[in-house]
C-alpha cells in the first residue's frame, strides 16, 4: 500500500541566513494492507515530517512515496495537485494532534463533511457520525455545538471520529491519542484494529506506550530505514 524508497528531506532557514538542514535521510520503507506501522525515536527525528511527506504536506529533496490507489500506484512526490486532492478524499486519511476546522459549524457536520463529500446519502453520514462520538464519549449535549468551544480532549475526540468516518485504505495518525484518557485511548486502539481488520495500511506516531505496544506490527526507527 504504501513504497517509500530513498526519500531525503531538507529544510532551509531563509531568515536565518539560509541555513540548510537534513531531517531524513534515505528512508526506505514498505507498509502493508492490514499493517500498522509505528514510529518511533527520540523527539527531532524526524517522525512528523516523515507523515507530512506521505500527505504530501511537505515536498521531498530526493526519493520516491508510491501509493496504492486501487489499481492504481501513485508517486505522490510527483502528482499533480489534483491528483493529490483526490487521493486525500478517497485513499489518504490524516489525523493530526489538532482539530482545524471552520468556527460555527456544529461538532455532528464536521465529523460527517469527509464522507458527505463523497456522496454519501447525508443520513448514512449523520448516523455514522453520531455512532462514532457516541463510542469516542463526546456528550451528545455538543454535537449541535461548534467544536471550537470544546477542552483540547473532547475537540481530540471530534477530530479522531472525523478521521475515521471513512474507510481510507491508507490512514496516518499523528500523536491521536496524547491527549486523552485512558477510556478513550482504548476506544482509539479498538478503532484502529478494526481498520486493520478491512485492509488498511496504518503509520503512526504513539506517545503513549501501552497505545505504541497495542497497535503496532513494526516499530521503525526512520533513522535507521
Amino acid at each position: 500500500m504504501i513504497q517509500v524508497s530513498g526519500l531525503q528531506k531538507s529544510f532551509t532557514l531563509h531568515n536565518q541566513g539560509g541555513v540548510s538542514f537534513e531531517v531524513l535521510k534515505g528512508v526506505d520503507l514498505q507498509v502493508d494492507s492490514g499493517e500498522c506501522v509505528v514510529l518511533h525515536g527520540q523527539s527531532g527525528a524526524g517522525k512528523s515530517t516523515f507523515l507530512k511527506a506521505l500527505y504530501a504536506n511537505y515536498s521531498v529533496n530526493e526519493g520516491q512515496i508510491v501509493l496504492r490507489d486501487g489499481d492504481e500506484l501513485v508517486d505522490i512526490t510527483s502528482a499533480q495537485p489534483r491528483r493529490i486532492i483526490a487521493l486525500r478524499e478517497q485513499t489518504l486519511g490524516y489525523v493530526s494532534q489538532f482539530l482545524r476546522v471552520i468556527p460555527r459549524v456544529s461538532t455532528v457536520d464536521v465529523v460527517m463533511q469527509p464522507l458527505l463529500d463523497l456522496g454519501v446519502d447525508k443520513g448514512i453520514c449523520e448516523e455514522k457520525a453520531k455512532t462514532l462520538l457516541s463510542r469516542l464519549n463526546v456528550p451528545e449535549r455538543l454535537w449541535q455545538l461548534a467544536p471550537s468551544t470544546f477542552s483540547g480532549g473532547e475537540q481530540q475526540r471530534v477530530n479522531i471520529a472525523r478521521g475515521f468516518i471513512v474507510d481510507y485504505p491508507i490512514l496516518l495518525l499523528d500523536e491521536p491519542t496524547a491527549s486523552l484518557d485512558a477510556k478513550n485511548r482504548k476506544v482509539v486502539v479498538e478503532l484502529i484494529h478494526e481498520a486493520k481488520a478491512r485492509g488498511a495500511a496504518i503509520v503512526g506516531i504513539f506517545h503513549d506506550e501501552d497505545v505504541r505496544e497495542a497497535v503496532a506490527d513494526r516499530l521503525v526507527d526512520i533513522r535507521a530505514v
